[in-house]
């Protein structure tokens, strides 16, 4: 098998891959890490056949397997800089709260209050100037790692949960949109604020601010023993 891992090639031993669904892939070789999922070829002789399995069809272990890391790969997206027709239908808005939280226990992940103005919800390049791109890099980055949710800065900064004001009221940028609050899946514990960069936030400023508090995110999965 061949790993292509950050334009890396490794070799490893053939295996086989069962997905979510159930579905069973066998003598999988030629693995590479896409946009939309993970590709592989599967089969030997002349019954050979590539397939792209999306990341939330596979298991942790495989993902874990073939060095699948979600926020590197939104962050290597995020740099294509590939206009995003920014949409409130991309994330849980607040009212949707239950159904956010269901989503993120059941997929072990944290959750991510992204504060906004509907005014930002236009086409728009992760890495260029302006809250509206800074919107699209937030998604960008963090739409495949956390489960999000869109919170109205016009009329419901006051009906977040308590851990989520921690963090929209923090001392890096608090009620400046966008920033983001990360807290856990049941939303009672505050885990931190990501905020957007400032006056002059680009997207290498972003980037920058990103990573760290990635760092901080998985430190705190760790010690919890994931997001709870």
């Amino acid at each position: 098998m061949v790993v292509v891992m950050a334009g890396v090639m490794m070799s490893a031993w053939a295996d086989d891959i069962t997905t979510l669904d159930g579905h069973t892939y066998g003598d999988v070789k030629d693995v590479a890490l896409k946009q939309n999922g993970l590709f592989f070829v599967y089969g030997s002789g002349t019954d050979m056949h590539g397939v792209t399995v999306a990341y939330d069809n596979l298991p942790g272990e495989v993902k874990d397997k073939y060095h699948y890391d979600p926020y590197e790969m939104g962050l290597a997206n995020a740099r294509q800089n590939v206009r995003i027709a920014l949409s409130k239908k991309m994330a849980f808005s607040l009212d949707e709260l239950e159904a956010a939280k269901k989503k993120a226990k059941a997929e072990h992940k944290m959750i991510g209050f992204i504060m906004e103005w509907d005014q930002f919800f236009v086409p728009s390049r992760p890495l260029e100037g302006g809250s509206n791109s800074g919107l699209a890099h937030f998604y960008e980055v963090f739409h495949n790692g956390l489960v999000l949710v869109f919170v109205r800065h016009e009329s419901e900064l006051g009906d977040v949960p308590d851990a989520v004001k921690e963090g929209f009221n923090g001392p890096e940028e608090g009620g400046f949109a966008p920033n983001m609050a990360v807290v856990t899946a049941d939303c009672s514990k505050f885990v931190c604020e990501i905020p957007y960069g400032g006056d002059h936030s680009n997207g290498a400023i972003r980037e920058h601010i990103f990573r760290e508090k990635i760092e901080v995110m998985k430190k705190f999965a760790k010690e919890e023993g994931g997001a709870k």
